[in-house]
Formats: C-alpha cells, sequence, structure tokens
C-alpha cells in the first residue's frame, strides 16, 4: 500500500469516528455555535476585535506565558465585544482568544541560531 493509500484510509477512519462518536458530535456542535455568534458581527468589527485580542495577547505572553496571553485576550475580547454591543459566549471567547494566541505565539517564536563551529 503506498503512503497516499495509508494516509487516505487514516482519514476515512477519522471522519468516521468523529461522525459517529459524542464528542465528535459536541466539537461539531461547539464548532457551529461560535461560527454563528462570530457572524452575526460585522467583518470589519471583528477584524478589529482580532486585532485587539492579539495585541493584549503579546502583552500577556511577554509577562504571563501563554496563561497570561490567553487570559489578557479574553479580558480585551470581553471588552472589546460590549463595546460593539454583542452578546459572545464564554466557550467563544475561549476558542477566539486561544486561536489568535495561538497564532501570535507561533510568529513570535524565534528561530534557534546554531552555535558557531
Amino acid at each position: 500500500m503506498t503512503f497516499f493509500a495509508t494516509l487516505e484510509q487514516d482519514v476515512a477512519a477519522l471522519g468516521k469516528w468523529f461522525n459517529g462518536n459524542p464528542v465528535g458530535a459536541a466539537i461539531e456542535a461547539d464548532f457551529k455555535a461560535a461560527v454563528a455568534e462570530l457572524e452575526s458581527i460585522a467583518v470589519a468589527d471583528l477584524e478589529n476585535a482580532v486585532k485587539v485580542i492579539g495585541l493584549a495577547a503579546l502583552t500577556g505572553l511577554a509577562t504571563g506565558g501563554t496563561a497570561g496571553a490567553i487570559a489578557a485576550g479574553i479580558a480585551s475580547a470581553e471588552t472589546e465585544f460590549k463595546s460593539l454591543g454583542k452578546d459572545v459566549t464564554s466557550k467563544t471567547l475561549t476558542t477566539l482568544v486561544t486561536t489568535v494566541v495561538n497564532q501570535v505565539s507561533a510568529a513570535t517564536t524565534p528561530t534557534p541560531v546554531a552555535a558557531p563551529v
């Protein structure tokens, strides 16, 4: 069996498990709920909110690591969405902020420099 055939089988097995499992159903339901909440916000407002969250996350990352970044991001997200008059659930805020923090963290992780020989 080729690598791609094996990969295709593995992806199909994962899809079958996801679709037939209560955990998969819960993840999908949470995803759909988060998308619906975020779609209720104007694109420009959502883009600005993500920038605000990212800036707060950078500050939190510098002073408190990942946990600090998530806490700072959630605090700024709550303030930002309240100022827009949008009620976003804690679950959606946590998912959005964690995603932003993961992107900010990955973008700011320095590449190690090889020691001189």
